[in-house]
Order: C-alpha cells, then sequence, then structure tokens
C-alpha cells in the first residue's frame, strides 16, 4: 500500500482503533527515562520492520492527532490487521506494520528486557565487589 493510501486509511483509524494489550510497553518501562525509553520503542520498531511515516501536510497533522498516542493500536481492514503506533510530540509520526511486524516486536521487546536484566545483575555484583564502602562499617568489614 503505497503512503497516500496508508495515511488515508488512517483517517478512519480513530473509529477502528482497538488498543492492543501492549504488555512489550510495560515491560520496557523500567527505571529509564521517558525521552530514553521513547526512543528505545521506536528503535525497536523501526528494527522490527515498521514503516515510518511523517505527517507533512494539516490533513495528515490532523490524522495523526486523532491516534492514541504512545499506544499500539490494531486497526482492522477486512481479514488483515495492521498495527500503528503515533507520536505527535517527539517525531510527529505514525509507525506502521502488519502482523509479522508486531510479532517480530514481541520476540525483540522480550530479549531486550532480559538483556537489560542481565546488564543490571552484573552492574549490581560490579558495584558489591569494587565497592568496599558498601560492605565496611567503621574501620573494619562489618562481620
Amino acid at each position: 500500500m503505497n503512503t497516500t493510501r496508508r495515511m488515508a486509511a488512517m483517517s478512519g483509524a480513530a473509529q477502528c482503533c482497538v488498543p492492543v494489550v501492549a504488555s512489550v510497553f510495560f515491560l520496557l518501562a523500567g527505571c529509564a527515562g521517558r525521552e530514553e525509553k521513547v526512543e528505545s520503542v521506536e528503535e525497536l520498531l523501526s528494527a522490527s520492520g515498521f514503516t515510518t511515516f511523517y505527517a507533512q501536510n494539516p490533513q495528515q497533522q490532523a490524522n495523526l492527532e486523532k491516534i492514541p498516542q504512545r499506544q499500539l493500536v490494531a486497526h482492522r481492514t477486512g481479514k488483515a490487521v495492521t498495527y500503528l503506533y503515533a507520536d505527535d510530540e517527539l517525531c510527529d509520526c505514525v509507525y506502521v506494520g502488519d502482523q509479522q511486524a508486531e510479532d517480530r516486536l514481541k520476540q525483540l521487546a522480550a530479549r531486550k528486557v532480559q538483556a537489560d536484566k542481565r546488564l543490571m545483575a552484573s552492574e549490581l555484583k560490579l558495584d558489591m565487589t569494587e565497592n568496599p564502602q558498601m560492605w565496611m562499617m567503621g574501620n573494619g568489614f562489618g562481620y
């Protein structure tokens, strides 16, 4: 589907968008700041095969604003499902993907969560082994 048809199709998206249970994005919330989190979500969307469309005129901007922001929503057209992730604040764009892209997004998000957990555990272990003040009480170790 070309860009014009996709943007036109999105004009009706607000009426038939169904919020997707986006545990993917809840998993990514973690301790990251808002801008860092959104950047990670956008990177995951791109890596998953979602296509980015930027609002380039007033009609497209109006359509973008009708889509729930920073949420993955499903838009059904016949038997096909298209997934949308709109962000009118940071990129003034909408990410559009099919079922295959959404499946890949779930896989990549799960991998990212596991990698973040391993990194956090590794950093904690490093702090405990390389920071003697963490273990010291008074003049010596607190046995």
